[in-house]
């Protein structure tokens, strides 16, 4: 789903998930497209998730003030928020201070049954652009010390309880 307050880019976008059909002859590419078109089912789960998108903000900020909150005397960075943006809080990212501490925290927290994802890798390290030999330090700095943790909305404040203390028990092992 592509929302856009920009016209032009709103006509882009639909032009390109229509296969990018010429608007004005039958059958003919213009450009190079996608089929991109959303199902009819896919349209109802997206209208049935906006219409509970305020509480979905609302159940995800609580979860990032918690982990905030509860991790605060530890070594670890949060994603931060910018004055007069909603963040979505789609992901809870923490950075750890060491990149040798990420995988073995992420390992630890496995094993206690909580799911987390490393932080997304930089495109310019990815093989199709790699060629390029970029250097963004803090990219990748990000990267190699970046974890997202459990931040489904239905999260409980137990659940979130139970990972902080996973996290703070790996941590205070470290120090």
């Amino acid at each position: 789903m592509v929302v856009s307050s920009n016209q032009t880019l709103h006509e882009r976008a639909v032009h390109f998930k229509g296969q990018g059909l010429a608007a004005h002859r039958q059958y003919w590419h213009d450009v190079i497209g996608y089929n991109y078109r959303m199902t009819n089912i896919c349209a109802a789960i997206g209208v049935a998730q906006l219409e509970r998108v305020d509480q979905f903000l609302a159940d995800k900020a609580r979860i990032a003030a918690r982990y905030r909150t509860n991790l605060a005397d530890l070594p670890l960075t949060f994603q931060g928020e910018q004055a007069n943006n909603v963040h979505s809080h789609w992901m809870v990212a923490l950075l750890v201070p060491d990149a040798a501490l990420r995988d073995p925290l992420r390992a630890a927290l496995d094993v206690a049954g909580i799911e987390t994802r490393p932080v997304f890798y930089p495109i310019h390290t990815m093989p199709m652009y790699a060629q390029r030999f970029q250097s963004h330090p803090v990219a990748e700095d990000i990267a190699r010390c970046g974890i997202n943790l459990p931040s489904w909305p239905g999260l409980s404040d137990g659940d979130v309880d139970r990972i902080c203390d996973s996290i703070r028990g790996f941590m205070v092992g470290q120090g």
